[in-house]
């Protein structure tokens, strides 16, 4: 009980906005590396093809390298909040399409291919605009830096964790 109570006593988490966007984010963090988990194994088993999971994960960060730039000028644009409402909307039906497509056993890997460059654009606009929405959901702004520290570390973390339980989760699926 201390401890949590330790965590909460993190400056950045006096802001109550704050504590559930840090909730949040954690969350899509680790469904994202989940999902990404899932999207390897699916491209290696339906082609075992080295080169088709270079091109799969190429094809979804390359809008990273090209459009962040512009997805940071639009998110200076738009409103923060409701852009990331968005792109996490996106992000969902994304991994919803995924699931539907291998669950009734239609994907092929122009499928994937299309949802993969799908995702990176939707991650160029939603990763500049998490970065922007944080200081306006910090109350003092003498915790933004412990703000951006512990976002650092939660995608650190779902980095660690997103893969380790979508390896779990994919092992049982397999299994069953």
């Amino acid at each position: 009980m201390k401890s949590i109570q330790q965590a909460l006593s993190l400056p950045a988490f006096q802001s109550r906005n704050y504590r559930l966007f840090f909730l949040g984010q954690g969350l899509s963090l680790v469904g994202t590396w989940i999902t990404m988990v899932a999207m390897i194994w699916l491209v290696y088993h339906l082609t075992q093809s080295p080169i088709l999971l270079g091109i799969v994960g190429f094809v979804s960060q390359v809008p990273n390298l090209v459009l962040v730039p512009f997805g940071g000028v639009l998110s200076d644009r738009w409103n923060h909040q409701h852009t990331l409402i968005v792109t996490q909307a996106l992000s969902m039906l994304q991994s919803f399409a995924l699931a539907i497509l291998t669950l009734t056993g239609t994907v092929h890997i122009w499928h994937i291919i299309v949802l993969s460059l799908f995702q990176g654009i939707v991650n160029a606009i939603d990763a500049p605009t998490r970065q922007a929405f944080v200081p306006e959901i910090i109350e003092r702004k003498e915790n933004l830096i412990n703000a951006i520290a512990l976002n650092s570390s939660l995608f650190n973390g779902a980095r660690l964790i997103g893969p380790a339980i979508g390896g779990i989760l994919l092992g049982q699926a397999i299994a069953f």
